[in-house]
């Protein structure tokens, strides 16, 4: 899991979660529309598994992004369209206690979208690094954006 900018989505910050499977590797990115849905449903989710209930009863879903309850001794399922990755319900205790952390990034990393927008713009026609301006959010690590810029264009 990580939180990042995706150039392909200009520079929107998302979550990933992401898996390797035999056939390759599966991601799904969620907004952050889509983790207040999974921040609000999760502790219920898991209250209602650790409980007793044989399969949790709450699921919770947001537009394309569903996350389907734990199955006895099994793993849920977190849905973007029809993509999926398997979680099992330790990765989802692991999760909610690390939310809070993964919510504040995200809304870091938000709050810096128009320095990074502004970093985009003045680095993409440099062939050097590029300072950024001296008010620039200090959350980023321009030095690292520079570098993706480089090697994407």
């Amino acid at each position: 899991m990580s939180v990042d900018f995706y150039p392909a989505r200009d520079y929107q910050p998302l979550v990933e979660f992401g898996v390797m499977r035999r056939g390759g590797s599966i991601s799904i990115l969620l907004t952050d529309e889509h983790i207040d849905t999974l921040a609000n449903c999760l502790p219920k989710m898991l209250v209602s598994f650790c409980n007793g209930a044989a399969v949790a009863s709450v699921g919770c879903e947001s537009g394309a992004f569903r996350l389907s309850p734990p199955k006895k001794y099994g793993s849920a399922r977190l849905y973007f369209g029809t993509q999926y990755i398997s979680v099992t319900l330790l990765d989802l205790q692991y999760l909610a206690r690390i939310f809070h952390i993964v919510r504040q990034q995200l809304r870091n990393f938000t709050l810096a979208l128009p320095d990074v927008l502004s970093y985009v713009t003045s680095s993409l026609t440099s062939e050097t690094y590029v300072e950024p301006v001296p008010n620039a959010s200090v959350l980023i690590q321009y030095r690292h954006l520079f570098e993706e810029l480089v090697t994407t264009v």
